[in-house]
């Protein structure tokens, strides 16, 4: 399948991937908690690290805290696994939520992007940063809005007509979420337990 690999800290990179070898692969109990991305015959499994989860957690908190405070209906669909084969691209997201599109999927248990909506929102913590460029998988699939922390920073993206992904100062997938509190609050870490975070940050949002 693979005529070599490349480690990067959690990360190995197989090149000469095919569409076969990673659903087979994804499918596999024993991989479960691997994550993986395709794109085009390249295949990345990826292993979090602590420090790497914990970061997720801190903004997944947050982002959950605000929607509580404000009375948001989101559906958060965590790591799903979202893959298209007629675009010969998977991967599977830190964290992902349906806001806008939230009617259209909160009935459905399993989701197919060949039917279904993308998320309006993807969370990406990059701490080892990824041998393929994730960004443009999101891209393809039309993913709206992309958070990426990295360097100890919140980036915010938008797609735009182009079908890139550009800047943006603050969010249209969650409007007003205050970007500056959040990394203040990852910046923390460790921090408390989690119900006294989201209560902190509920707070502060009030």
């Amino acid at each position: 399948m693979s005529t070599g690999a490349v480690i990067r800290d959690t990360r190995v990179l197989l090149r000469k991937a095919t569409w076969r070898h990673y659903v087979e692969l994804r499918d596999a109990d024993e991989n479960r908690n691997t994550r993986m991305t395709f794109d085009r015959g390249s295949l990345e499994l990826m292993s979090p690290t602590s420090l790497h989860e914990r970061i997720r957690i801190i903004l997944s908190q947050c982002i959950f805290a605000w929607a509580f405070e404000k009375q948001l209906k989101i559906q958060s669909c965590g790591s799903t696994t979202f893959r298209r084969e007629d675009l010969e691209r998977g991967l599977e997201p830190d964290n992902c939520y349906y806001i806008q599109n939230r009617a259209a999927v909160e009935n459905r248990e399993e989701l197919d992007l060949l039917v279904d909506p993308p998320p309006d929102l993807v969370l990406e913590v990059d701490i080892a940063s990824s041998s393929i460029n994730r960004m443009a998988i999101y891209a393809a699939m039309g993913v709206p809005e992309v958070w990426r922390w990295h360097e100890d920073a919140l980036h915010l993206y938008r797609l735009a007509a182009a079908g890139e992904y550009a800047p943006i100062p603050m969010s249209a997938a969650l409007p007003g979420f205050p970007v500056g509190l959040a990394v203040q609050f990852v910046a923390r870490r460790p921090v408390p337990d989690e119900v006294t975070l989201f209560n902190e940050f509920r707070a502060a949002c009030q």
